[in-house]
């Protein structure tokens, strides 16, 4: 019997192929690709794995691909991944215990997006359900199939299973030219969807989202600007049934206003009208916690709370508890604030924001041997994780203990070295003096982190030498990564090496002709921590 059929589209990933294969081996019972014009061995390499392969002439619609792969499916289950995508060990396992399981219907699973410039970002995707001839994927791109897999779960009285096992997506980590042409490929096919349809709410929603997702404030506020009026001119009904409303609405108000109540006042409107959504409660609630009102803000992070998983479960478990972890901190509540923190670890023992403030207060009750018993249990409990290193890192950067940073990434850093591991260990080893170490790894990961040149543009100067190299970088993103990597250079407070910076800066003062004044500013900033 076939339980699992594994469905995908391809177009030229020969060279991802082969570990996705390997991969994905004692997962799949049925291996299903949609080829959409590969002119490489990608077709040759799922043959030979046994694939049942079928030609698409691409026409710039993902669903229609998907869908095509879908007809052909015959196991008892589906899961659809990409080639670009490596499901865990843990997750292959919590997926073989979960087709067994007679009341689930549907999975999500634990995407991990590894992006260009070294971070990391989760969320959860509905990729895994029961075969039903009636789901399918919708929208051109960024598709779905949440509508009809929900569908079939009230239909069946089965229910959906969130695996927190992670499936890691390299897609946006190949090279910076490439994560762009990515982004600039998606906006260009939601930009034709709105033009097509102006009211098509869903692409306006991956709009928003996309520019979220690459930092894009500018797109950011003009797609927020373009949908707002749109929104005011149409009646709640259209979004009633959406369960992806309350994102839309989320995402809107943070393009268009940066004062707090301004978003209150807009997201007010919207209260009631549309689906209960987490995003929505979760988006008011930081907002109500930015103007001061703690209360109005606790209420809306047990609103998240309140609301049931779905398929985003981090918007009604981690986040909102890290949210009254806050709250509970500004009014001077510790033991609540641990409290809380203590229950987003249980639902996510790899939080990034949770594991920082775990250290942080562990930090706060007893110092380096209160953060240090932590950090122990932890590993005990849920494993070594790069996730802790960071943690300890980002904490320890801040507090002026950069030796500590070193001493929790060393180990963390994998051979090449790659990611915000590697540099955030750049960025420890010259705040403790180590130039010439930190000068080196940031020339290791300049290719695929631009944010290290920079670095390595700190290290020549501090080292007097000459620095020939360029990063695929606008000047606004390099004058941030440089200022970053400049006030890593103050708070190590080595008076050697800040004075070689200064004798030496002038080299590259006509491309980053803010520096003096705020270098200026940064030394009265050390000066007055000092006294």
């Amino acid at each position: 019997m076939i339980r699992l059929s594994l469905c995908l589209i391809v177009r030229d990933e020969a060279a991802m192929l082969p570990d996705f294969l390997a991969t994905t081996g004692g997962l799949r019972d049925e291996l299903i690709a949609v080829d959409t014009g590969s002119r490489d061995a990608s077709v040759a390499l799922l043959e030979a794995a046994g694939a049942r392969v079928v030609a698409r002439p691409w026409d710039d619609d993902f669903a229609a691909a998907r869908n095509a792969a879908l007809a052909l499916a015959t196991g008892e289950w589906v899961l659809c991944l990409d080639a670009d995508e490596r499901p865990s060990a843990e997750l292959r396992e919590q997926i073989g215990r979960l087709v067994d399981d007679p009341t689930a219907g549907a999975a999500t699973i634990r995407m991990r997006n590894l992006l260009p410039h070294g971070d990391a970002r989760e969320s959860d995707l509905l990729r895994l359900w029961r075969h039903d001839p009636a789901i399918r994927f919708r929208h051109r791109i960024h598709e779905e199939a949440v509508t009809d897999v929900t569908a079939s779960l009230r239909r069946t009285g089965r229910r959906l299973v969130n695996l927190p096992g992670r499936c890691e997506h390299l897609g946006y980590s190949r090279t910076v030219a490439a994560g762009r042409a990515k982004k600039d490929r998606d906006r260009a096919l939601l930009e034709a969807c709105v033009a097509a349809d102006r009211r098509d709410w869903y692409s306006w929603f991956k709009l928003l989202e996309l520019a979220r997702f690459w930092h894009d404030r500018r797109l950011w506020r003009q797609t927020a600007e373009r949908v707002a009026p749109l929104l005011d001119e149409e009646s709640a009904a259209a979004l009633r049934s959406a369960a992806w409303a309350g994102e839309l609405l989320a995402l809107t108000v943070q393009g268009l206003f940066s004062a707090p109540r301004d978003q209150i006042a807009w997201l007010d409107r919207w209260d009631g009208r549309i689906p209960a959504s987490p995003a929505f409660y979760l988006r008011r609630g930081v907002a109500h916690e930015q103007a001061g009102d703690l209360d109005a803000a606790g209420r809306d992070f047990e609103r998240c709370r309140d609301l049931p998983a779905g398929p985003l479960p981090m918007l009604v478990t981690v986040r909102p508890l890290l949210g009254l972890c806050r709250l509970a901190a500004r009014r001077g509540d510790l033991l609540e604030a641990g409290d809380f923190i203590h229950q987003a670890l249980g639902y996510n023992p790899r939080d990034p924001e949770a594991l920082l403030a775990a250290v942080s207060f562990a930090w706060l009750h007893g110092g380096r041997e209160a953060r240090d018993a932590f950090t122990d249990e932890h590993r005990r409990l849920h494993g070594d994780s790069e996730e802790l290193a960071i943690a300890i890192a980002d904490h320890a950067l801040a507090a002026g203990l950069a030796a500590d940073a070193v001493a929790a990434l060393r180990p963390a850093v994998g051979r090449p070295p790659r990611g915000k591991t590697a540099l955030l260990l750049a960025q420890a080893l010259l705040a403790t003096g180590q130039v010439t170490d930190a000068r080196d790894l940031c020339r290791e990961l300049m290719a695929t982190l631009p944010a290290a040149g920079l670095g390595f543009l700190t290290c020549c100067l501090v080292l007097g030498e000459h620095a020939d190299f360029s990063v695929d970088l606008e000047q606004a993103e390099a004058d941030l990564a440089f200022k970053e990597w400049i006030r890593i250079l103050w708070r190590s407070r080595q008076a050697p090496l800040l004075t070689a910076f200064i004798d030496n800066f002038g080299l590259v003062g006509a491309t980053f002709p803010w520096l003096p004044a705020f270098l200026t500013e940064e030394t009265a900033a050390l000066r007055r921590g000092a006294t």
